[in-house]
Order: structure tokens, then sequence, then C-alpha cells
């Protein structure tokens, strides 16, 4: 039988590892899936239960008088991310020569090599950006549109994915039109129809986010694509809301561009983003930044695409560690959790703050990790201010007060939104 001691020092030096390195090396119950390592619930049931993902709010270097709640705009990284990319950037600070940096080009092809393999698609069909940004742009101004073109938008996309396509439209003299679904939608039909009805012989491309910045509202991306591929119209998914959190295989998604970024719930390092061209739909698009290293005939998205002269590529070593976070604790671990925070997350708002109107749909088939609240008179920015200076906790003022909590929340932390919910809305 354990003593107190024992069982001290062990959590001790469980806690050590925890602060010191890769989540790999933890010993927690786990076992082999197809190469990858995932852990297990501590019972060895299927599912992690609050205790392990207490254990995983200790990976990351969040004080715990602070609350992020901000995973739709940036997300801490893992202490062993950070890690990474703090050795690569003090090793450049030291040393900028040429032979210093050759690492950085086999440090790349293991990024992408890794987000392949994580989202599903061929290495030569994934480039890597600086945001989604400049993925959205990349496809809006290398693809061939003229007079008479149309390309159908969803009203609550990024701006990146909407005033960058009117902006070219202007220019070009294609036309965009913007599409509009129900505030409150009650099926997924609610949520296809507008863009069925919408779609003409003249539409070339179906751009929309993937979930709402701005209302939690999470499209049916797939069905989507599946119009969009019906009726020969290309699909561009803003995944800024998704990569990271659902659970993607981008071919079974269907879609023939796909745009994300790292830093925020895929929870890896700044200035980094995907871009996903699928195979059969590359010869549509032109490259549009090119710089020194980019060839003719460039076979692969990241070589085609993504040549964008000097940048901090110290911050590629962090991506092939946050793949071996997400593998470790298991892609759809990840997603279940973030769905049970902000379903949880609801229910205690509607039981226990009765001032708050819900923005975002209450179905988690309707939303993803995104909740968004308003309050009738309250001006979400100062709700917002007080949320951070009074409580310690960072939300948004988005379409609301927004807050999407992520796998470095726990239950308790959501135990006390609520309360400072209760408190800033009297």
């Amino acid at each position: 039988m354990k003593t107190e001691t024992s069982i001290q020092y062990e959590r001790r030096h469980f806690l050590k590892r925890l602060g010191a390195g890769s989540l790999a090396a933890i010993a927690l119950p786990a076992f082999a899936n197809e190469g990858h390592v995932q852990l297990m619930a501590p019972n060895g049931g299927s599912a992690p239960d609050e205790k392990y993902w207490e254990q995983i709010q200790k990976q990351f270097a969040v004080p715990s008088n602070l609350i992020m709640l901000n995973a739709a705009n940036l997300c801490p990284p893992p202490t062993a991310v950070n890690d990474q990319v703090k050795k690569m950037l003090d090793g450049l600070g030291k040393d900028v020569s040429f032979q210093y940096r050759e690492q950085f080009s086999e440090k790349r092809k293991k990024a992408l090599q890794v987000l392949a393999g994580f989202t599903g698609v061929g290495k030569e069909e994934i480039g890597i950006t600086r945001n989604t940004s400049e993925s959205n742009n990349i496809i809006v101004n290398g693809l061939d549109l003229k007079p008479g073109d149309e390309v159908l938008l969803w009203d609550q996309n990024h701006p990146s994915n909407a005033s960058a396509w009117e902006q070219r439209a202007k220019r070009y003299g294609f036309t965009v039109k913007k599409i509009s679904v129900p505030a409150d939608p009650q099926w997924i039909e609610d949520l296809i129809k507008p863009f069925r009805d919408a779609i003409t012989p003249r539409t070339k491309l179906l751009g929309f986010s993937h979930i709402s910045n701005t209302s939690g509202i999470a499209l049916p991306a797939k069905e989507l694509c599946m119009l969009a591929a019906e009726k020969n119209v290309l699909s561009l998914v803003d995944g800024a809301q998704s990569f990271g959190f659902l659970d993607l295989n981008l071919k079974d998604l269907g879609c023939d561009f796909y745009t994300g970024s790292t830093h925020k719930w895929f929870m890896g390092p700044l200035e980094n983003g995907i871009l996903y061209v699928k195979k059969e739909s590359a010869d549509s698009l032109w490259p549009n930044i090119i710089s020194a290293g980019w060839k003719e005939g460039a076979l692969t998205v990241d070589e085609k695409y993504c040549m964008l002269g000097q940048r901090n590529e110290t911050t590629l070593a962090g991506i092939a560690e946050t793949v071996n976070f997400h593998q470790t604790i298991g892609k759809k671990n990840i997603e279940n959790r973030v769905v049970q925070l902000n379903t949880y997350l609801k229910d205690q708002i509607k039981a226990k703050v009765p001032g708050a109107t819900f923005v975002t749909p209450l179905p988690t088939e309707l939303s993803g990790g995104v909740t968004i609240i308003s309050f009738a008179g309250k001006k979400p920015a100062e709700l917002s201010k007080k949320l951070y200076e009074a409580h310690g906790i960072a939300a948004a003022p988005t379409g609301g007060i927004r807050m999407s909590a992520h796998i470095y929340n726990t239950l308790n932390d959501i135990d006390k939104v609520v309360k400072a919910l209760q408190a800033i809305s009297v």
C-alpha cells in the first residue's frame, strides 16, 4: 500500500514532468493505436474524467488566477510547444548563418508531413502560411473570375473571406452574393436551404466560415461542400474556428480549399496558418505571392503558393509538437471535451443567469466551441472588461460576450465564469 509520503512524491514528480517536456512522456495509462499513443481515462474507460483534464490544464502556463476563454481568437500553447519555439529562437539569436538555418527546411518538411497526417490529406496538398487570413487571400486572388461569374458567401464570414472578395470583385467585375441563415436555426436544413436556393449556373465558388466567430453558428460543412460539388461549384471552408477543435478529415469533408490558423483552437505557435488545396482543384488556382524558392511547375501546395519570403521560421518547430499533443490526448477526446465544456456553460447560464440572451444556438449540432450571450441594455465591451479586470476571465466583445472554452479549462472554471456573469449582469 502506498504511503501518503510516497503519493506526495509521485504527485510532485508527475507535475515536474508536466512542466518539463512533451505530454507524450507522461506516464498515464495509454495504448497504441495506429502508431499513435493516446491517453485513456485513469479509470480505464473510453473517456477521460475531470481529474485527467485537471492534469492536462497543468500543461499550460496560464496562472491559476486567470481563466482563458478566448480560443476563438488566440490560445495559449502547451509548455512543450513554447519550449520548442523558444529553443529555436534563442539559437537563431546566437547564430543567423545559413548553416544554422538549414535545419528550418527539415522542420518545415516535418511540419508539413504531420499536418497532412493530422488533416487526412496528401503532403503535397497542404502548405504553411502565416494565418487564416493569408490562406483565404491566396484563394481570393488566385482564382480566375470574370464579369458574369458569381461568388456565394455567408454573411457571417470573416473579412478575409468577405471584404477581400468584394475588393477583388470591384477590380475584375464578378458578382459577390451574401447569404443569410436564420438567427435561431431549428435544424440543419435551416442552414443548408439558403445556400441551395442561391446557387445559379453563374456560381463559381461557395465560401463560408465553418463556425461563425460572431454568432457561434456551425454550418454543416460536409453537406454544403457536397452541394457545391453536385453543382460543379468550388468550395472554400474557412476553418479558423474548427481546425484543432473538431476531429476533421478534410478528404471526408469534401472541400476544394480549407484554411486555418495554428494559434487558435490548434493551440500551436503564432504566425502559422494552413492552406489545403485538393489535388484535383490545384489547376484552377494561380500563385499570387512569389518569393525566393518559388519554381515554375512546382507540384506541391507549399512550394506553389506559400513561398512568402523571410519569416519567423523558428515557430515551425512547434507545429510537430502541437500535433503530437493532440494525438497523445486523442483528437476525438479533444472535440468531445470542448463540446462538454460549452454545453455545460450553456446549461449553467440558462439555469443561473436569467438576464442572459443566447446569440449562439443551444443545440450542439448547430454550434461549435463558441458561446455568445448578450444582456439587454449592456455593452459587451464594458462587460468583457469587467470580466477580466474583476474576475480574471478573458473573453471577447464579439457579437456579444464571446466565450470559447478549450481543454485547458475545467468544469470548475466554468462554474467560476457563471458566478462572474451573475455579478457583472446585476
